[in-house]
């Protein structure tokens, strides 16, 4: 099998998984009722660090910078985030989770968690361990990329 059909071959299959995890957690109402399947978004890339500034932000969950600041306001209001100039460079917007905001980001990720949870319970552990092996080797290969870039 060549590289271009494994390709496409892995395209379908990532297809498959994403649709039905966005499916789970668009089925959660708790979840739903609270936040918007965008700001869940927000919630989940600012929770991946400590800090975040609003254009990585937005690199982060492919939206212009003005969306991410109406996303933003919104949050901030809630006293889901909350919003501060950098120390070394003032221009620079940086934004993080609120104590409520951590409490209803882990509250989000209990469906996409016991959905991953069942996906992993057909593989034996040592398959679990190569799968998150792999994952964390093209997470690792993307992220450098975007560096680069």
């Amino acid at each position: 099998m060549s590289l271009e059909d494994r390709a496409r071959k892995l395209v379908g299959h990532l297809q498959t998984v994403m649709e039905e995890a966005e499916a789970v957690d668009k089925k959660d109402s708790a979840v739903r009722e609270k936040l918007t399947w965008q700001e869940r978004r927000v919630l989940r890339a600012v929770s991946r660090e400590d800090c975040c500034s609003m254009s990585t932000l937005a690199d982060k969950i492919c939206l212009t910078l003005s969306s991410v600041t109406g996303l933003i306001d919104r949050l901030v209001d809630r006293k889901l985030v909350k919003r501060d100039r950098s120390s070394e460079d003032r221009r620079v917007v940086q934004v993080e989770l609120t104590e409520h905001g951590r409490a209803l980001n882990e509250e989000a990720m209990e469906g996409p968690t016991r959905f991953s949870r069942e996906l992993l319970k057909g593989l034996n552990a040592e398959e679990q361990e190569s799968l998150l092996a792999l994952f964390r080797k093209i997470s690792e290969r993307i992220e450098s990329e975007k560096k680069a870039a």
